[in-house]
């Protein structure tokens, strides 16, 4: 039961922070300002787990046991709604690259975005739970050509066979009207920006942890767009 706790815990209070963030963009709050804030508060305190606004599942299934408590409380026919609540406030927030692409460029219909990651997370080749695969799906939905780089990926699956797999980052984001930092690989903040973005049809980066804030701080006209930080 500690474990089921501690998971659940964990998890929701990645998906609170992650709601307070999308929040904050409307109001003009840095979430990383209110994160420092509630770890301030000594009830709290400075190791609360609400660093992360990533757009993607706050606990691997494969690694973690938060969403077999509704399971136990369905079996004991006990009710709870708190922590059936996270998955559905995921759900919600995976959404978050399509909701700023499309309320920066509109009709997606016709526009280049370019995908850097695909893999589920860094240092692995699998796609499967990968929230960059779910987006481009959705993308291609929309009518947007997918352009997609990932270190670890050489083949796409069948799925995904009209998005173009780029050999190189320089062939992704050439004439994009947008790119998406969808797997923090270290490859990504080792690329020469300077030369990258001038290539790129608009400079708009969606980048919901902030991993190439640095790289892009200081670049001409660059949008770089993250989770709970207002635009």
């Amino acid at each position: 039961m500690v474990k089921h706790a501690l998971n659940s815990f964990l998890a929701l209070s990645i998906t609170f922070i992650n709601e307070i963030a999308r929040l904050g963009e409307h109001v003009g709050a840095d979430a990383k300002e209110v994160s420092a804030g509630l770890k301030s508060e000594p009830r709290i305190g400075p190791k609360a787990y609400l660093g992360s606004r990533r757009a993607r599942l706050p606990a691997a299934r494969s690694r973690a046991t938060w969403w077999r408590s509704p399971k136990l409380a369905a079996a004991k026919n006990e009710k709870i709604s708190v922590i059936p609540a996270i998955k559905q406030s995921n759900d919600l927030h995976r959404g978050w690259a399509l909701r700023r692409l499309q309320s920066r460029l509109g009709d997606l219909r016709g526009k280049k975005i370019a995908v850097l990651g695909l893999t589920y997370t860094t240092n692995t080749d699998t796609l499967r739970r990968s929230a960059a695969v779910e987006l481009c799906r959705n993308l291609l939905a929309a009518g947007a050509g997918v352009h997609a780089f990932d270190p670890a990926v050489k083949q796409l699956p069948a799925e995904l066979a009209a998005v173009r797999l780029a050999v190189q980052i320089a062939d992704a984001v050439k004439d994009a009207d947008a790119a998406v930092v969808c797997t923090e690989w270290p490859e990504f903040r080792k690329a020469d920006w300077a030369k990258l973005v001038p290539a790129m049809r608009q400079r708009i980066f969606v980048d919901a942890n902030r991993f190439l804030e640095k790289e892009l701080k200081n670049l001409p006209a660059v949008e770089h767009l993250s989770v709970g930080r207002a635009q």
